[in-house]
């Protein structure tokens, strides 16, 4: 593995609590990696004052965002703009896989944002068996057959004008509003909610509100996958990430931070918990270091 892509913390995530575990990282002196394949909190961007995180007093949400990637870029940690797709432990290191490539790092710091844990019916049996999170990943195996895309956020558009070129149908079922024009045949935009995925050892069919679709696969695309389906095994909290007072999570090395940790979903606690997380991870990885 090339060595600039070995990194010593790897951050998942680029709202307030990736950006400022990144900022004390590298202040830190470490190298750091932040994995952001968005835009830098969209659900921050959106908000029209903020008026509670103190010494910025009715900043706009997009102004306090350019704030905080304006500083922590500053300090120089490696932007990948790539989704992470999984996490793989291992012997003091940690693989980070996306659909161009992988990383490793020696801590892994999840500051995802809410976690997404409401999954379809079917979703999790059938993972693997027609369902994926990544058309540049599998769109290959679904070759002039029938799939669908549920997408929660404009990054899925291109993925399924991807699948329009290798599928012989591509449904595209988009969870928000948009102007979807540039979807030509043989992708065809159905305004439903998706309610389950259904087969026996292998999708068959999609189950929404309206109607029941025949296919061969069903691509999800949400802002961040669930968490245990990144890396399983990690305790989680009901819907959030279970956490000690460090950050520290049930696997060893693996820390996180920011609303993917529950409520309150504040930006001050963000970045408290991202500072946190950041040093216990230095921490950690001094220690396995010295071992």
């Amino acid at each position: 593995m090339a060595e600039d892509n070995k990194f010593d913390i790897a951050i998942i995530g680029g709202g307030p609590a990736g950006l400022s575990a990144a900022l004390t990282g590298r202040i830190r002196n470490k190298n750091i990696a932040v994995f952001e394949h968005l835009d830098f909190s969209e659900k921050l961007q959106k908000a029209h004052k903020v008026d509670n995180y103190l010494g910025l007093p009715e900043v706009s949400g997009k102004g306090l965002m350019q704030h905080f990637t304006g500083h922590a870029l500053a300090h120089g940690p490696k932007l990948v703009k790539e989704k992470v797709m999984n996490v793989f432990p291992g012997d003091n290191m940690f693989t980070l896989l996306t659909p161009q490539t992988t990383y490793e790092a020696k801590a892994v710091i999840f500051a995802t944002g809410v976690v997404s844990t409401l999954l379809f019916e079917g979703e999790r049996e059938l993972l693997g068996r027609g369902v994926s999170y990544c058309a540049t990943c599998d769109g290959r195996m679904f070759d002039g057959k029938d799939v669908a895309v549920i997408s929660y956020t404009e990054e899925g558009e291109n993925e399924t004008v991807f699948l329009s070129e290798l599928c012989r149908n591509v449904y595209f079922l988009p969870q928000y509003k948009g102007d979807f024009a540039r979807m030509r045949a043989p992708i065809k935009v159905l305004s439903a909610k998706p309610k389950a995925i259904v087969g026996d050892g292998q999708v068959e069919k999609l189950v929404t509100d309206k109607e029941e679709i025949k296919l061969h696969g069903v691509f999800i695309m949400r802002q961040s996958d669930p968490v245990e389906n990144l890396l399983p095994g990690l305790e989680l909290d009901g819907e959030v990430i279970k956490v000690n007072r460090d950050m520290s999570t049930s696997i060893p090395g693996v820390f996180a931070a920011g609303d993917c940790t529950g409520k309150p979903w504040q930006i001050a606690k963000a970045t408290g918990e991202g500072l946190v997380a950041v040093l216990s991870a230095i921490t950690y990885i001094d220690k396995v270091d010295l071992a």
